[in-house]
């Protein structure tokens, strides 16, 4: 049973991205994430129960990765 259960897990964490792992590779606050949202700079998550939200990885990669290439060049600036 705990076999099946890691299974779906590592396909759900395969699969989808929470706003925790989003905060974490992009060093951000989960306000910055609810501002993202609110602002369209990542699409709408998929709401679980309107406690947690997450979204496809394959959907949000691209707002991902455009907005850590703002945030480096912001970060680099601010370190300079």
């Amino acid at each position: 049973m705990t076999s099946k259960v890691n299974d779906a897990q590592r396909e759900f964490d395969e699969r989808y991205i929470s706003s925790t792992e989003i905060m974490a590779s992009l060093g951000v606050t989960r306000t910055t994430i609810l501002l993202a949202r609110r602002t369209g700079k990542l699409p709408d998550p998929i709401d679980i129960q309107g406690k947690i939200f997450v979204w496809e990885r394959d959907k949000v990669q691209p707002y991902l990765d455009a907005w850590k290439i703002v945030l480096d060049v912001r970060r680099g600036a601010a370190a300079a």
